[in-house]
């Protein structure tokens, strides 16, 4: 057995306890099971980073050019933001919402069957390697936008109700909320614009050509539309709250779109 699959398989059977010890803490509230999720997804992370080196020595090239390599970097990004905000900024809930996602990523890589797959030489190369970096980084800023969004919708409606349970104590104040998705989204907005920029260049690299009318390229210039309308909405229109959250909730609906469906189904060259 190769040694990345074995830190895999390691990996994933750890990740599974995190979550469960995540969902543990999540319905009896004993913040001991918290602490314990922590430092488990700590060593999560560190097989993670394993895996992506010594798969890089046995395939020799960066492993970030197949739909399994890319979801796990995925999931590592996000084991990555959730160890880094949780331990700056202490956010009851949000760890195990995102790693709820997280989790999902190694879930599915379980069934795409490519965890041997290698790709040819001309789908490889800097720019390529720096363009789905800079996809995926601005997936995971979306993500938790995505994640503080339904925060800030659970506490708007605890709010509207009156209802000042366990989940209202736990979840931080809606303007905190707010400026989070807000944040993450000023990240994720230039990341995804840079990506495709780069992606152009090195497709005409390559090709001589410039890839116009893909299914990928054209949905992820909607998708960055939509976040330009959500910077307008909030900056510009004075539009807040809940009303700002949906629209936040509904443009990562075309993120799962855009990355789960469109390059597996529609699109003619985004399908390695």
């Amino acid at each position: 057995m190769p040694r990345s699959l074995f830190l895999y398989d390691l990996m994933t059977f750890l990740y599974a306890v995190v979550v469960v010890l995540y969902f543990a803490d999540f319905v009896t509230h004993k913040r001991i099971l918290n602490r314990i999720a922590y430092g488990l997804l700590a060593v999560v992370w560190g097989l993670q980073t394993s895996f992506f080196l010594t798969r890089m020595t046995e395939v020799h090239y960066v492993p970030l050019l197949t739909t399994f390599e890319t979801t796990l970097f995925f999931s590592w990004l996000l084991i990555s933001f959730s160890l880094v905000i949780n331990y700056f900024y202490k956010i009851d809930l949000f760890a195990f919402f995102t790693n709820v996602i997280g989790f999902a990523m190694v879930v599915f890589d379980l069934f795409t069957g490519e965890g041997a797959t290698s790709v040819g030489t001309g789908l490889q190369g800097n720019l390529l390697i720096i363009h789905i970096t800079l996809a995926f980084l601005s997936y995971a800023a979306f993500s938790l936008a995505f994640i503080f969004s339904i925060m800030y919708l659970i506490q708007s409606k605890l709010l509207k109700e009156k209802r000042w349970n366990s989940w209202f104590r736990r979840l931080p104040a809606l303007d905190k909320l707010d400026a989070f998705t807000y944040r993450l989204i000023i990240v994720g907005f230039p990341m995804l614009l840079l990506a495709m920029i780069l992606g152009v260049n090195w497709y005409y690299t390559v090709f001589g050509s410039v890839l116009v009318w893909d299914a990928k390229p054209v949905v992820s210039i909607v998708l960055l539309l939509c976040y330009m309308f959500y910077l307008y909405l909030r900056n510009a229109t004075g539009w807040s709250g809940r009303k700002l959250a949906w629209w936040n909730v509904a443009t990562f609906g075309l993120v799962v779109i855009n990355y789960l469906f469109v390059g597996s189904f529609f699109s003619g060259f985004h399908r390695w």
